[in-house]
């Protein structure tokens, strides 16, 4: 029964995700970015109800424009939990484009692929100041990469110089939030329960979603948390700052 059940809702959702994708796509080319991200988010919320993923979002976004969002990064999930919230551009690595299904989804909601090589850090930089100077809400995951599930990994710096200047005249704003994964089945996640959420390491993609299609239902925490500025001091000030708090807000729970 749980073979059928995980085979049923891989199907819902590859089919889910065909039938947004000609939409949105036709948004985008038209321009009508509201439209688009309004599909966008409905299909991300339909991708958690179809995984069993329940999601409790506590505050929201600040409404100062440039804003750039700085998380903690477990999972693929992640971007669907976080596009659930809020309309937003996420800046995940370059390798994810190539990805199936994932990296499809990231292009869709025009996803900045960070190459993080020195001699591409001016021209991903320079993509993101476009992108804050219009308005946009972007995503930064400063780990790089996803995490255990048991350790918040260091946040790297480097993106958070984008506050060291004003961007269109305006002060940036840094806000942290907090992905938490709490319960499978409304129990507690134990330590041997993590690699079945949490997406790192060498794992194959495909065979990881399989058991996480199989678990059952999963409970997850978004937290906004208050922002901060320039004033908070330099960039890895900043990051230091975004590691704590968020480390707190995991700890919390």
């Amino acid at each position: 029964m749980t073979e059928l059940k995980a085979s049923l809702k891989l199907l819902c959702l590859l089919l889910w995700i065909t039938f947004w994708y000609p939409p949105v796509w036709l948004a985008k080319k038209w321009d009508k970015i509201r439209w688009r991200d309004f599909m966008v988010r409905l299909c991300y919320i339909g991708i958690l109800r179809i995984i069993g993923v329940k999601l409790k979002v506590i505050g929201q976004p600040v409404k100062i424009r440039p804003l750039l969002l700085v998380t903690n990064h477990l999972s693929y999930l992640d971007i669907c939990l976080l596009g659930a919230a809020a309309p937003m551009r996420f800046a995940p690595k370059s390798e994810i484009a190539k990805w199936p299904v994932i990296g499809s989804i990231c292009r869709m909601c025009d996803a900045i692929f960070i190459d993080r090589r020195p001699d591409k850090i001016k021209e991903m930089t320079l993509i993101m100041q476009a992108a804050l100077g219009r308005g946009e809400l972007v995503c930064l995951f400063p780990e790089g990469t996803t995490g255990d599930g048991l350790h918040l990994l260091p946040f790297k710096s480097g993106f958070f110089s984008l506050a060291e200047e004003p961007i269109d005249g305006h002060e940036l704003t840094v806000q942290p939030a907090a992905i938490i994964y709490t319960h499978i089945r409304r129990l507690p996640i134990d330590t041997t329960q993590w690699p079945h959420i949490a997406w790192y390491g060498d794992m194959e993609l495909f065979s990881h979603l399989w058991k996480l299609l199989k678990m059952g239902s999963i409970h997850a925490e978004l937290i906004f948390l208050p922002p901060i500025t320039r004033a908070q001091g330099d960039r890895k000030q900043m990051a230091n700052y975004c590691h704590q708090a968020i480390a707190k807000a995991g700890r919390n729970k």
